[in-house]
């Protein structure tokens, strides 16, 4: 997000970016000096304290060694504003609201997001979780809830922006409710490209092909997927691959061979992306099951491959999905869920026109989310927040 976010940015603005130099330098400059220098795009590199890489490893402190890094961050904003004279500052990572970082004090407009993390595991699937995971959940939304509300730096840099985005319409909600702010809504996420070319699809008699991919912890909710599957009727054949690991792997592979499903499933574990994307071209349908997400990046990946999504109605995916490219469950207990997972399952199975007509949809919405396209839309935000200063005055932007 912040590597294109500035990219972006460079094409109408002289833009300097502040950014972690251990995680991010080396890579910066191979790119830089493998693919040539970026027009109008700097770089100013600010080293964490040896022990923040440490400090992520428990929860919470993490958001410590940030705050320091930001406050680092600040000094040399402040040192550059001196000889460059910014007219503007864009706050982009990281996409949680926790910390909004200190740039809102340069004095000049600050735009900030698109924010994230408002959105809480819904209560009502917390046995989904497992008992370690919905006291985590439970915590973690106790938490939102206060921190979102009393957060004197989160208040601040919301009604200090001179614009301000929301990575899904929950958080839209919950800032205009909460610190009355009227965030424009910007999915934080995007594409580069679509697929070239369409791969064949399943052929109407053989098994529907499911994809399901991202980590198996209890907020992604492999659960409901694997439950409606083993409700399905016998004669629906189908495949599911997951793409995927983590702390739930045991739990979820032994509920699927209690369930009867197992030698249907092929479990893929952790792939590099690059093979990972080739599982899309084998779907006919993704799933995704999330039941705590700001977004979702392998949404879009599915839609660039012409994959219809099965997803939940909310959060990010409620403004990303439509019923021109996927087919959205309503939210309501997890016994009903489950249920309307596996009809749209059928649905999909017995309708291949219906397939077709999603795939085709799923290839429209992602021509949405193209990068190229979305900083036409920063630029149109920008020039809101400086007061419309104009393309022949090549405005100075910092992003941190």
């Amino acid at each position: 997000m912040g590597w294109n976010f500035a990219v972006q940015a460079a094409r109408y603005c002289d833009t300097w970016v502040i950014c972690e130099q251990h995680k991010w330098s080396a890579d910066i400059r191979r790119y830089l000096e493998t693919q040539g220098e970026i027009p109008g795009l700097r770089f100013v590199f600010v080293p964490e304290r040896a022990w923040g890489a440490l400090a992520w490893r428990i929860p919470w402190v993490g958001y410590l060694s940030y705050n320091l890094w930001h406050r680092r961050a600040l000094r040399i904003a402040r040192k550059l504003h001196q000889h460059v004279r910014f007219d503007l500052v864009h706050q982009v990572n990281v996409l949680g609201y926790r910390e909004p970082g200190y740039l809102w004090k340069l004095g000049i407009p600050f735009v900030w997001g698109p924010v994230g993390g408002t959105q809480n595991y819904p209560w009502r699937f917390l046995g989904e979780a497992g008992i370690r995971g919905a006291i985590s959940e439970a915590v973690r939304s106790l938490l939102n809830r206060i921190q979102l509300r009393f957060s004197r730096r989160v208040r601040r840099a919301s009604r200090e922006a001179a614009a301000m985005m929301t990575a899904n319409s929950t958080g839209k909600r919950d800032f205009t409710r909460v610190h009355g702010v009227a965030p424009a809504l910007f999915l934080d996420i995007g594409i580069t490209g679509l697929t070239r070319q369409l791969p064949e699809r399943r052929r109407d008699g053989g098994p529907l092909r499911i994809l399901w991919c991202g980590a198996l912890q209890p907020w992604k909710a492999l659960s409901l997927l694997i439950k409606a599957l083993a409700r399905l009727p016998k004669d629906v054949q189908y495949e599911l691959r997951v793409i995927g690991d983590g702390p739930l792997r045991r739990r979820y592979r032994r509920m699927a061979q209690e369930m009867g499903i197992d030698r249907r499933v092929t479990w893929l574990g952790q792939l590099p992306h690059c093979d990972a994307l080739k599982h899309y071209q084998w779907a006919d349908v993704f799933a995704f099951t999330s039941l705590r997400d700001t977004s979702g990046t392998v949404v879009l990946e599915a839609f660039a491959a012409g994959i219809p999504v099965i997803c939940l109605d909310h959060q990010g995916v409620h403004d990303m999905v439509t019923d021109r490219c996927g087919i959205k469950i309503p939210l309501t207990t997890p016994r009903e869920v489950i249920s309307r997972l596996g009809d749209a399952i059928v649905s999909l199975a017995a309708d291949g026109a219906l397939r077709r007509r999603l795939s085709q949809g799923a290839r429209e919405q992602a021509k949405k989310y193209l990068w190229s396209q979305r900083g036409k839309q920063v630029a149109a935000i920008y020039r809101e927040a400086t007061g419309g200063l104009s393309r022949q005055t090549r405005r100075e932007s910092i992003h941190a």
